[in-house]
């Protein structure tokens, strides 16, 4: 039922009733223009609050900033105010997309489609002869493979499976991990540039009309471009636009991605299958930067900035998340009570 499907928006709606109740207050569809800062006695910057799109100013000492990986206009915004931000690792793929029974033959067998087992995951790691990891990331058993863009003129892929998981394929990301040093030398926001360019080649590939480009793996190993779906039928809204998904990554990360893909049937029997279907891009496995904090987990030369969760670089989904924030939120309540 509908009910059973969407637990999560209850939940949140629960939650954010619970903050209201303790006295918080919650501002919709507003940014933070900018933050303050001011030098104290020990010659440390430190906030002193935060400006909105609006033109509020909200006073603080202590303000977490639990921002999603997305929030690319925050991220310059800080810089400018000069929080030190350094950049990080992350990893570009696809995602791919099986019939979840081929998954769930492959993980359970003879007990394949037994209600008590539900939809099979899994988790895949390849060590390549070039040196390079790849991985899979955020499977979705019996889930769908969603546009989860940013910006206009760009497409890029995410997956998400509801509480019930019946939906008729299996996703996840296969992704590619690259390093700053040697993939996107530059600024701290390099990795951003370069996350904004392969969205770029994927919204032209698709056809500028915010399709995504697609092949079957097949076709991809076989390195020949796709021109006609086979027996997977693509999850992604508003739909795919076939072709070579080699133009979309670079070099490095094609050649990978085809040598893991083999490897990971000879785990999975029927991963490598034709009709298998590669949508792109997939650039936000988690955040191309780290707003570096210390031990007491605040921004390393901003006292009272606590950076938080996935944007900051502090976690990898949601579950990292929310331990990340339990863990911001004991340093904050420590720290008010050495005030």
């Amino acid at each position: 039922c509908i009910r059973d499907r969407f637990k999560l928006v209850k939940m949140v709606e629960t939650m954010r009733a619970e903050i209201v109740r303790l006295g918080g207050e919650i501002r919709f569809e507003q940014k933070v223009e900018s933050i303050e800062r001011e030098t104290g006695d020990d010659g440390r910057e430190r906030i002193t609050g935060l400006t909105l799109a609006g033109g509020e100013r909200l006073a603080s000492r202590h303000i977490i900033l639990a921002i999603g990986h997305s929030a690319r206009d925050t991220f310059r915004m800080l810089l400018d105010c000069g929080v030190y931000i350094e950049p990080k690792p992350f990893s570009i793929g696809f995602r791919v997309e099986h019939p979840q029974s081929v998954i769930d033959s492959a993980r359970f067998g003879d007990f394949a489609g037994h209600p008590i087992l539900g939809a099979a995951d899994y988790k895949l790691v390849h060590h390549c002869k070039n040196g390079r990891t790849v991985y899979s990331f955020c499977m979705c058993p019996g889930g769908t493979v969603v546009a989860a863009t940013s910006e206009a003129g760009r497409v890029v892929t995410n997956g998400m499976s509801q509480y019930s998981r019946n939906e008729r394929n299996a996703n996840a990301a296969i992704v590619v991990g690259i390093e700053p040093d040697r993939d996107y030398p530059g600024e701290p926001l390099a990795g951003i540039d370069l996350q904004r360019k392969l969205e770029a080649l994927a919204y032209d590939l698709g056809g500028c009309n915010y399709n995504a480009p697609a092949q079957l793996v097949g076709d991809f190993l076989r390195d020949r471009p796709s021109s006609e779906l086979g027996k997977v039928t693509p999850s992604y809204q508003p739909g795919v636009t076939l072709g070579d998904l080699s133009a979309v990554l670079p070099d490095f990360a094609v050649e990978s991605i085809r040598e893991a893909i083999p490897a990971f049937d000879r785990q999975i029997k029927g991963f490598a299958m034709d009709d298998a279907v590669l949508t792109a891009v997939e650039t936000r496995t988690s955040s191309p930067i780290c707003i570096r904090r210390g031990k007491d987990f605040q921004s390393i030369n901003t006292t009272g900035l606590y950076p938080a969760g996935e944007g900051a670089g502090y976690a990898g989904g949601i579950l990292s998340a929310a331990i990340d924030g339990i863990k911001v939120a004991e340093a904050v309540a420590l720290d008010l009570l050495g005030d």
